[in-house]
C-alpha cells in the first residue's frame, strides 16, 4: 500500500539516499534529489524549453548545510550567481574535484542524518578505535615474526591479508539506518519500483534519491562521467563543445624527444635491414613450397618501408618545432582529466578556443592541481607536435 506524501516527505529527499543507497551513490543520487527538491521549493528555476535553470534569488536562507553545498554547485559557473545555466554545464570540475564534492557532500548529509536521529554509523567511534589499534599491533607482531624467521616471501600474503581486513574495518565507518530511519528507509526503498510518479508529484526527488528509474527524467548532473562534449560561456553565452583527443601515436610529444628517439631507432631499423637483406640474398624461389618464405620476407619489407617513412616524418615534425615559433591556444578551461596508470600520472586540459571542438593537451601536475573551470588558460603549442611548451593561467 503507499503511503501518503505527507509521510514520505518528512524528511529532506537528500536523507532517503543516505538511507537506501549505497555508498558509492549516495553523493550523485542525494545531490541530484536535492535540486529537484530546491526546484520545487521555488529555489531553483528551471525552463523545460531552453534545459536552463537558475537561482529564483541571491543567497536564499534557511538551506540546510548540504543544500547549500548543492545550490553552490548549480550556480558556481554563473557569474555572481545570477543567470540561467544549460543542466549539462553544472561541472564539479576535475575528477579529484568531484571527488572531493562527492565526499564533502556525503560527509554533510551524514552530520545531518545523525543530528536527526535517522542514522550511525555501524560501529561507534570508539569501537572502530580499539579495532584499528589491535589490528595494527597484530599486524606489527606477525610481520615481526615472519622477518625473525625468515621468510620473507610470506610478506606477500600478509599484505594481502591486511588489505582485506583494512576493508572491512573501513566499513564499519559506513552509515547504516537508526530508530524513525529504520522505517523510512522501508518506505523509500518502495518508491523505486512505485508507478505513476510525474513531474510535479511531491513523491520525485525521494524515488530519484531512493534510485528509481525514470525514463522521462534525465541522468544526475552531479553523477561521475565522461563526455563527449562539455559546455562553454566564452563571450557570454553557453554553447555546446565537443572535446577531442590530439590524433597519431606522437601527438604531444616534446620535439627533442622526437629527434632524439632517432638514434635508438636507427641502429634498430639498421639490424632489421640487414637482416631483411641477407635473407633476400639466400632466398630461392625456385621451387613452389617456398612461397610463403616469399610472403614473409616481402612483408617484412613491406613494414620496413612504412616504419622508416613514419619515422621519418617523426623526425621532420620535430625538427620544424624545434626551429619554428609556437602556436598560442588560449581560453576557459572547459576540461581537466588525470589518467592514473601503473607508473605514472597523466593530466591534460582542454581550453575552449573559440572553435566547435577543443583538442585535449597534458601539462604538469602542479599546475593542474591548481586549474579550475572556466579560469583562463594560455597554452604555446609546437605547430606539428602539439607538445606543450609553456602553460600560464592568465586574466580572461
Amino acid at each position: 500500500m503507499a503511503h501518503s506524501p505527507t509521510d514520505l516527505t518528512a524528511e529532506r529527499p537528500a536523507l532517503a539516499a543516505l538511507l537506501v543507497q549505497p555508498p558509492r551513490r549516495v553523493a550523485d543520487a542525494g545531490a541530484y534529489a536535492t535540486m529537484l527538491d530546491l526546484v520545487a521549493r521555488g529555489v531553483l528555476v528551471t525552463d523545460a524549453t531552453a534545459g536552463t535553470v537558475q537561482a529564483a534569488r541571491p543567497a536564499p536562507a534557511g538551506l540546510a548545510p548540504f543544500e547549500q553545498h548543492v545550490l553552490d554547485a548549480v550556480v558556481a559557473r554563473v557569474p555572481g550567481g545570477a543567470g540561467p545555466i544549460p543542466l549539462g554545464a553544472i561541472d564539479l570540475g576535475s575528477p579529484e574535484q568531484s571527488q572531493q564534492w562527492h565526499q564533502r557532500f556525503t560527509d554533510l548529509l551524514a552530520e545531518a542524518a545523525t543530528a536527526r536521529g535517522l542514522a550511525r554509523p555501524r560501529a561507534p567511534l570508539g569501537v572502530r578505535a580499539v579495532l584499528w589499534i589491535v589490528f595494527t599491533v597484530l599486524w606489527v607482531g606477525a610481520v615481526a615474526a615472519v622477518w625473525q624467521a625468515g621468510r620473507p616471501q610470506l610478506a606477500i600474503g600478509m599484505v594481502l591479508a591486511a588489505s582485506l581486513v583494512s576493508l572491512a574495518l573501513r566499513t564499519l565507518k559506513r552509515m547504516v539506518p537508526h530508530g524513525r530511519g529504520t522505517e523510512l528507509s522501508a518506505r523509500y526503498a518502495r518508491l523505486r519500483t512505485e508507478p505513476g510518479i510525474g513531474p510535479g508529484d511531491p513523491r520525485l526527488p525521494y524515488a530519484v534519491a531512493a534510485g528509481a528509474r525514470l525514463p522521462w527524467l534525465g541522468a544526475s548532473p552531479f553523477a561521475y562521467g565522461k563526455q563527449a562534449f562539455v559546455w562553454s560561456r566564452r563571450g557570454g553565452t553557453w554553447r555546446r563543445v565537443a572535446v577531442v583527443d590530439g590524433r597519431g601515436l606522437t601527438f604531444g610529444w616534446s620535439p627533442w624527444a622526437a629527434l632524439l628517439s632517432l638514434i635508438p631507432s636507427a641502429v634498430f631499423f639498421g639490424i632489421w635491414l640487414y637482416l631483411l637483406g641477407m635473407f633476400s640474398a639466400d632466398l630461392d624461389i625456385g621451387e613452389a613450397a617456398d612461397l610463403w618464405q616469399v610472403l614473409l620476407l616481402a612483408a617484412g619489407w613491406v613494414l620496413w618501408i612504412l616504419a622508416v617513412a613514419g619515422l621519418a616524418l617523426t623526425g621532420c615534425r620535430g625538427l620544424y618545432d624545434v626551429v619554428r615559433p609556437a602556436r598560442v591556444v588560449a581560453g576557459p578551461v572547459i576540461w581537466l582529466e588525470s589518467d592514473k596508470a601503473e607508473e605514472n600520472t597523466t593530466y591534460r586540459v582542454a581550453v575552449d578556443d573559440g572553435s566547435d571542438v577543443a583538442v585535449r593537451y597534458e601539462i604538469g601536475a602542479p599546475l593542474y592541481h591548481q586549474l579550475r573551470k572556466d579560469q583562463w588558460l594560455r597554452l604555446e603549442v609546437t605547430p606539428k607536435l602539439s607538445h606543450v611548451r609553456r602553460a600560464e593561467i592568465v586574466e580572461g
